[in-house]
């Protein structure tokens, strides 16, 4: 089996025809009893359990298979992804999530053969150059998918900076550029 890699533009926590598109492509090709491992690294809301059981609960609406659900913690981060089927990185503050995840070094090893999710952040996270919002300036992320990836592409709401777009379109030409607008997602197999 390759690993399934999903990447979305942001906003997975609202309701939209999108978003239902985009849950039933997390559950597609996933075993009938499936264990989610929920990365909320990048989330101020990492330490509220309330907010991940509701999202839990957000997750259950889109899919028929059976789900067991674990919360990340950093110190058995690697075990939970081991044991997991399905591994989503939540979005929020890029900068949060990368200063998390580049503790565990051949992280893209340990995602092999699963699901991998990536929203917003966690899509920044996983792409070797991302753009950047409240910040000028696009930033590296962990390198894991050999792309150049722009969330929120056209967005109202949290449109990339003017000069992260730039920066990004002009670097690294080789690696492939995904434009992802709010709610969207695109799958890679690797």
């Amino acid at each position: 089996m390759k690993t399934k890699y999903i990447l979305h533009g942001g906003y997975a926590r609202e309701d939209s025809p999108e978003n239902i598109k985009f849950f039933s492509e997390c559950f597609a090709d996933t075993p009938e009893k499936s264990n989610v491992l929920i990365v909320l690294f990048a989330s101020e809301n990492d330490g509220d359990i309330e907010y991940y059981k509701n999202f839990c609960v957000r997750l259950k609406k889109f899919t028929d298979k059976e789900l067991s659900f674990t919360k990340a913690n950093r110190e058995d981060f690697i075990s939970q992804i081991t044991q997991a089927d399905i591994v989503f990185l939540q979005g929020g503050d890029t900068n949060r999530i990368l200063e998390a995840l580049q503790r565990y070094p051949a992280l893209s090893e340990t995602f092999s053969n699963k699901t991998i999710i990536g929203s917003s952040a966690g899509a920044y996270a996983l792409a070797n150059l991302g753009t950047s919002h409240e910040e000028v300036h696009m930033r590296e992320g962990l390198s894991i998918l050999p792309l150049r990836v722009v969330c929120h592409y056209q967005s109202e709401k949290l449109p990339p900076s003017e000069t992260s777009l730039k920066e990004i379109r002009n670097s690294k030409k080789d690696l492939e550029l995904v434009l992802l607008k709010d709610y969207e997602h695109k799958v890679f197999f690797i």
